[in-house]
């Protein structure tokens, strides 16, 4: 006598998701644990300027290509 195939699919999709789950809990507990007490300052350096930080200043932008997106695929204008 042939044994039937049992589907097992249900089974391996909800284990994947108790393990997808336990990660993200063990993520979210890592998080809560770390130390958020410290604040978020900036460093400046004088002696700086803002046009030497500028690089794009005086370059023109580029016009995005046309005709080749899902859009025109479509026949959307």
């Amino acid at each position: 006598m042939k044994r039937p195939k049992i589907d097992t699919s249900g089974t391996e999709a909800a284990q994947k998701a108790v393990a997808d789950a336990q990660a993200a809990a063990n993520n979210l507990s890592k998080n809560f644990k770390a130390d958020l007490g410290t604040e978020n300052l900036t460093n400046v350096v004088a002696g700086g300027s803002a046009d030497a930080m500028d690089a794009n200043v005086g370059t023109p932008r580029r016009r995005r290509a046309t005709g080749a997106g899902l859009s025109s695929s479509l026949g959307i204008n």
